[in-house]
């Protein structure tokens, strides 16, 4: 059973769970989707002031980490918002730390399975890679060429979007629309995973607000997309290289799209009414 299809949540409608993770002892989780088959996991990670652990280790399985409040201290490093890891499968935790708290946003490829102790003498473990996503250079030429013109613009965290999977930084501007308020729908060979770090997303499911998660399989037609007040969002593309075809057809992009989430079963009740974040 393939993971399934979540177009959109609003994370905020989630309650927080208890780790249940022994390399996250004394944090809380929002799951956000979970592949059965390969145990592959997106969440929300809530650390708690003053939480550390020097307990050393090493997942079975990559894992990607996105700082969205507070500071994290990985391995002697301290990493604010938009601070960015990535673990390769095998790689060593050593010391932990989140002195102030943090809430971070974090993906495991597979079953997040835990080992105690360094890897045995004489090996080598894969290094993990800590950066500022802060600092990285915008890109002008996006991967989404249907958008390119508008003034979408991307930073690649992970991998190349054109070769394989990849984990990409994507902004657009405020005011974004396709001609007229119609637009052909984008399909992709890949399956594609997002969160909306800030703004809004106008979409054919309604509109997204910041804290909104996606997961939509390879092959699934979707969009068009706009945006009042522009957005940011961390796109996750899986299994094959990115690459966008265009519907024959149009569909009309309303600038209050109904609100119409497409959801698994055990999520729907978190999406009996539309989300709004309070302004006033």
């Amino acid at each position: 059973m393939p993971r399934p299809h979540t177009d959109f949540l609003q994370s905020q409608t989630l309650a927080w769970q208890p780790s249940r993770f022994p390399h996250l002892p004394g944090c809380q989780v929002k799951l956000l989707s979970e592949d059965p088959d390969s145990g592959a996991q997106s969440l929300i990670v809530r650390f708690p002031s003053g939480w550390a652990t020097v307990r050393p280790g090493v997942l079975g399985t990559g894992e990607e980490l996105l700082v969205l409040e507070g500071a994290l201290e990985l391995d002697g490093r301290r990493f604010g918002p938009d601070g960015y890891g990535w673990f390769p499968p095998g790689s060593l935790r050593t010391l932990r730390a989140a002195p102030d708290g943090a809430v971070a946003l974090v993906f495991f490829d597979g079953e997040p399975a835990w080992t105690d102790g360094a890897p045995a003498a004489g090996s080598k473990a894969p290094v993990a890679s800590l950066i500022d996503a802060f600092e990285l250079p915008w890109m002008s030429e996006g991967p989404e060429l249907a958008y390119g013109c508008a003034g979408r613009r991307w930073k690649a965290l992970r991998g190349a979007p054109h070769t394989g999977p990849a984990t990409l930084l994507i902004a657009s501007a405020p005011h974004l629309h396709p001609p007229r308020w119609c637009g052909a729908q984008e399909i992709h060979a890949c399956a594609v995973e997002l969160f909306v770090l800030s703004g809004d997303l106008l979409s054919h499911a309604g509109q997204l607000c910041a804290g909104a998660y996606c997961w939509r399989p390879a092959g699934i037609a979707h969009g068009p997309y706009g945006s009042r007040g522009g957005n940011l969002a961390i796109v996750r593309t899986h299994g094959a290289r990115f690459n966008t075809e265009l519907t024959a057809y149009e569909i009309a992009l309303p600038r209050a799209p109904e609100y119409r989430p497409l959801l698994p079963p055990e999520l729907r009740s978190c999406a009996v009414h539309p989300w709004r974040p309070q302004r006033y």
